[in-house]
């Protein structure tokens, strides 16, 4: 491939070098697996197909989790933005400029889309009533100035149609400047005109996004500005927000002249710690939905902590969740996660019956083989007749259990939530009442509530009379709503709990009913909420206690640019590192950097070159040392017999060679010397200081061993 630009021209300052994956790169070839020794051909792209249906699973019901979270809000500033100049209070001196604030620090502008999306399009089929708001959206890259401001605003509305047509385009020398809400005010006139809209329902909605952020003072002449047009200009400001709603961050920030312009009205997010732990329990939780793969403790622990100290986004944490999926489906086996991931069973055959499926097999084989699927009796003389499909069937078998396990689980969590509750609408105090839902996802997920839910029954033990029966009526509603295949399981403690139901409609004391029902649930308790590891195979579909690689989501570049200079040869491919000495395959910046770590403060930079030279001149004579066969080149390496006054000619000529080679040679070392250290010197490695010409300072002094 060749490429038709001027590599020399110096005014050109980007080349563009089109990629072509036809040259050199196998578009037929596998990708690379992890663990080569135990899977086969198709895995990697397998795993693939299967780890996007299952993220794409736990993907749709979060993202239905965070809408119905913003939903309310988005309903409240839906119907303040529609009522804002028609309830307004009576006997007011002056207009006040309509102000809605929404508080939320986990949110992303998927809230404010929502918004824009029902101002602008949505419709009211119930009272026929059509949302034709406008809405543009306002950043603070685009405030720096007050001119700039304006013009972001106004241009946002009077850049589209009045007619609702396509966006029109103004011819700057016939109309007012673009900054001039004055144009605005003509282009809302024309805009009534043309829907025939005496009342001016519509308005013009401004979305301000990372409202802390713009300065001040811009922002206060803004506000007055606008609100100079009002009611002419039916303008509605909505304020994105991040900090808590107390205390307020307009009303300390801002003036009193100014918020007497505005009339403000407060929509806080939840918090978003509750939001974290809604999204976390109605997917990973919830009796009603199982995911394909349930996520364990460690996922869990750094999920909460990144939330709560790095970034509480919504986003991020579907971006850890996301990257839990890769990281489980690297595993070669994780791709019989899904129920017939390879197909039907005569699919599966021709899939693994291949010789390259056989240590995919013989992984699978010892896996099945050393669980409990099989009894240590069958052992001796079960091996001898597996075949392709009977290993399937007990992965199909081992999926279901585990799915059951994991679903049962799920219920006995979700119980021992709502007695806690419970307890603790009836004023009991609870033990350990500081710990979290998340603390107590993974506490039940490593089989380890035993001293939460054994205090909370022997506490149901001593209830009286009139909170044991609010407490049965509890626990009998829940076992109501539970799936019809959690019945048919729970089949005992369900029967057990009806007939608590039953002798407190027959007037029964308290003390015969709360004593049992209390062994019962702690029995119940027990037997379900264990730890999942402890199921065969587990670990298809389960992440278990397997470490997250935060430094995907959490890089270290410091660390990572040291290790690469200091140790080069772990970033290329085997092949490209065949010699026995490293040093001897060493990048100039490697080279250089050696002498970085072992210099003072200060570096001189013309010894610096020296132990380049040295070093380079070193390498060159050991490479030049390896001797070339006789004959490698159809030459003979014979030492010639010339005597007299032809050998001496030819020993000036070469030794003029050499003198020519070793010139270039020179050349080339200082060449490299410059490029390596302005490598280092765009890495920040150096600082140059006007003390001394020609030293240089360190700016990193410590480096890993």
């Amino acid at each position: 491939m060749t490429v038709d630009t001027d590599l020399e021209d110096i005014n050109q300052t980007t080349v563009y070098i089109p990629f072509n994956d036809s040259d050199d790169v196998d578009t037929d070839a596998a990708p690379p697996s992890l663990f080569p020794e135990r899977d086969f051909h198709q895995g990697c792209q397998l795993r693939f197909q299967a780890c996007t249906a299952a993220w794409g699973k736990c993907l749709k019901r979060m993202q239905e989790l965070i809408h119905s979270l913003h939903m309310p809000v988005v309903e409240s500033v839906v119907e303040q933005v529609k009522k804002s100049y028609t309830d307004e209070l009576p006997g007011l001196p002056y207009p006040e400029l309509p102000v809605i604030s929404v508080t939320s620090s986990s949110t992303s502008s998927s809230l404010f889309d929502e918004i824009s999306f029902r101002l602008e399009e949505s419709t009211d089929e119930l009272f026929e009533d059509t949302n034709d708001h406008f809405v543009t959206h306002v950043f603070p890259n685009d405030c720096t100035t007050i001119t700039g401001t304006m013009k972001t605003i106004v241009s946002g509305f009077v850049s589209r149609s009045p007619t609702g047509g396509q966006d029109i385009k103004r011819k700057p020398s016939t109309s007012l400047a673009a900054y001039n809400i004055a144009l605005l005010e003509a282009w809302y006139r024309s805009v009534c005109d043309a829907r025939d809209d005496l009342h001016h329902r519509s308005r013009l909605v401004v979305i301000m996004h990372d409202f802390e952020q713009l300065e001040p003072q811009v922002v206060q002449d803004m506000f007055e500005i606008c609100s100079s047009h009002i009611p002419r200009l039916p303008l509605v400001f909505i304020l994105a927000l991040a900090s808590p709603p107390s205390p307020s961050y307009i009303r300390a920030t801002y003036p009193h002249t100014m918020l007497a312009l505005l009339r403000v009205r407060d929509y806080p997010f939840p918090p978003a710690e509750k939001s974290l732990h809604n999204i976390l329990l109605e997917t990973f939780f919830d009796p009603t939905f199982e995911p394909e793969i349930m996520i364990g403790p460690t996922t869990i622990d750094f999920a909460v902590e990144f939330f709560t100290r790095h970034s509480s986004s919504l986003g991020g944490l579907l971006s850890i969740l996301q990257l839990a999926h890769m990281k489980h489906f690297e595993e070669p086996l994780s791709v019989l996660a899904p129920a017939q991931a390879l197909g039907r069973s005569n699919d599966a055959a021709k899939v693994l019956l291949t010789p390259d499926a056989f240590p995919f097999l013989d992984a699978l084989f010892a896996r099945v083989h050393e669980s409990t699927l099989i009894t240590p009796v069958e052992h001796a003389t079960s091996w001898r007749s597996t075949t392709v499909d009977s290993l399937l069937s007990s992965v199909e078998t081992a999926r279901d259990a585990f799915r059951m396990r994991a679903k049962l689980l799920r219920v006995a969590f979700r119980l021992v939530l709502r007695v806690r509750q419970v307890m603790l609408v009836h004023g009991h105090k609870i033990v350990q009442d500081d710990q979290t839902v998340p603390d107590l996802m993974c506490l039940a997920l490593r089989g380890r509530l035993g001293s939460v839910y054994g205090h909370l029954c022997s506490m149901v033990r001593k209830l009286p009379a009139a909170q044991l029966e609010d407490f049965v009526r509890v626990v009998h509603d829940f076992f109501e709503g539970v799936p019809e295949d959690v019945k048919a399981e729970e089949d005992e403690v369900i029967s057990r709990v009806e007939t608590a139901y039953k002798m407190l409609g027959r007037g029964a004391s308290a003390q015969d009913i709360s004593g049992p029902l209390g062994n019962w649930l702690s029995e119940y308790f027990k037997l379900r909420i264990v730890a999942l590891e402890d199921a065969p195979l587990w670990d298809i579909w389960y992440t278990g206690s397997t470490p997250f690689p935060s430094e995907l989501i959490n890089p270290s570049p410091r660390a990572s640019i040291l290790a690469g200079l200091i140790h080069p040869q772990d970033y290329v491919s085997p092949g490209q590192w065949s010699r026995d000495d490293e040093d001897d395959d060493l990048p100039d910046i490697s080279i250089l950097f050696k002498g970085y770590l072992e210099s003072a403060k200060m570096i001189n930079v013309y010894d610096w070159f020296e132990s380049f030279v040295v070093f380079l001149e070193a390498r060159k004579r050991r490479v030049g040392n390896t001797r070339i066969p006789d004959g490698a080149n159809g030459t003979s390496r014979t030492p010639s017999r010339k005597k007299g006054k032809r050998k001496q000619v030819e020993d000036e000529v070469v030794d003029e060679d050499a003198g020519e080679d070793e010139e270039g040679w020179l050349v080339e070392v200082q060449a490299r010397f410059i490029r390596a250290l302005q490598e280092l010197d765009y890495l920040g490695f150096i600082k140059h200081t006007g003390r001394k010409a020609d030293h240089v300072m360190r700016t990193v002094f410590d480096s890993p061993e």
